[in-house]
């Protein structure tokens, strides 16, 4: 099994990592505008969704937001965001992120809180390419099976799994 750190050594304190709803409201500044192809206007996007699109492609500065919001519930004694970044581009330096992204992924996917709301975001993207025709829907199934092959990749877990 692929180990899962779930823990965070920053000045001699360790902090664990949760997915809360505090976790989701420091998650709004990581938002990203998006297009939307309906109306064809920029909307604000979703920072929990956008991190954890971040951890799947193993962007450090993903994991540093990762643990920013995942330390939020310690609320006053929450490491700065200077701090967590520091701490990240340590272990880059003397280790390996892997363990850490690992964590982050399970985390957001199969545990508690934001569970649900990822299940759903991979329903929506099995079942996306459903309206499309020809060769935008080959390659729109191509995009989400080699999401879901990265997925168990960087977890060594199979992702929620939809039903459609």
């Amino acid at each position: 099994m692929t180990e899962a750190i779930k823990e965070l050594r920053i000045n001699d304190n360790i902090y664990k990592a949760k997915g809360t709803y505090l976790f989701g409201k420091t998650a709004e500044k990581y938002a990203k505008n998006e297009l939307n192809e309906e109306t064809g206007k920029e909307q604000k996007g979703d920072g929990v969704t956008s991190i954890f699109m971040g951890l799947m492609q193993q962007d450090p500065d993903a994991l540093v937001k990762f643990w920013h919001c995942g330390t939020s519930h310690y609320k006053k004694e929450a490491p700065s965001l200077e701090d967590i970044a520091e701490a990240i581009e340590d272990i880059a330096d003397e280790s390996d992120l892997h363990p850490y992204f690992v964590g982050a992924l399970r985390l957001l996917n199969e545990g508690g809180y934001y569970k649900g709301k990822l299940q759903t975001l991979w329903f929506m993207m099995h079942r996306s390419y459903s309206k499309l025709k020809g060769e935008e829907k080959e390659k729109q199934k191509d995009s989400i099976e080699m999401f879901k092959e990265l997925y168990e990749e960087i977890t060594g877990n199979p992702p929620y799994e939809s039903k459609a």
